[in-house]
């Protein structure tokens, strides 16, 4: 789960480091050799971003709170767990003057958590995701502050998981997500930055970054 691309947005010529606090909660249906599983899913992060250039490297490591899986294979709780990812993006246009905002992004992530059957406490597997993702991301930078744009994702990446002792490989039913979002340069070298996934995956995410 991640921001389509536009933490770090903010950043210029004078500020070439940005660090950010973000979370967020995620939907989405996984699919086990034909059976499906929704995942819901709250996780927060903390994200480096360096942008030396129109190229950004960005990398986050952050937590996965709690959350459920729940399907025709059992129905099952998240426990907290780990998520990292790493990230490139390159920006061909910066949304000044008269030009769109635009930008594209590829992404490694991976997140595990144990979960436990709700209805067997002794059943209590690990879940494990990987995540390779390509983003793009249109907008349009107005008022020098406000940066609204639409995001569109594509992904994919096998999923563990031993329900009841089986050991599967899953994957994502969908593999896209079509976002719209919004980022706000706020003063003290600030940027509030929200995201809705409203296709596909299922996401809401927020955060708040300082550049310097």
């Amino acid at each position: 789960m991640g921001l389509t691309g536009t933490c770090g947005a903010a950043l210029d010529d004078e500020r070439r480091f940005q660090i950010a606090v973000t979370g967020g909660a995620l939907r989405t249906d996984l699919v086990f050799d034909g059976d499906r599983q929704q995942l819901r899913e709250a996780s927060v992060a903390a994200t480096f971003t360096w942008r030396p250039s129109a190229l950004s490297v960005q990398v986050s490591l952050g937590a996965v709170i709690a959350g459920t899986l729940d399907g025709p294979l059992g129905n099952y709780d998240l426990k907290p767990g780990v998520m990292a990812s790493a990230a490139v993006a390159y920006t061909f246009l910066d949304g000044n003057g008269p030009r769109p905002y635009l930008a594209v992004s590829g992404s490694l992530s991976v997140a595990t958590a144990g979960t436990q059957s709700t209805s067997n406490p002794a059943d209590r597997p690990t879940f494990t995701a990987t995540d390779l993702r390509v983003s793009g991301v249109l907008g349009k930078r107005l008022f020098d502050v406000w940066l609204p744009y639409v995001g569109v994702a594509v992904f994919g990446g096998p999923v563990w998981f031993s329900p009841g002792g089986q050991s599967l490989t899953g994957s994502d039913a969908n593999h896209y997500r079509i976002s719209v979002g919004s980022s706000v340069s706020l003063p003290a070298h600030l940027e509030l930055f929200v995201e809705l996934g409203f296709l596909g995956e299922q996401a809401l995410l927020g955060g708040l970054g300082w550049a310097f």
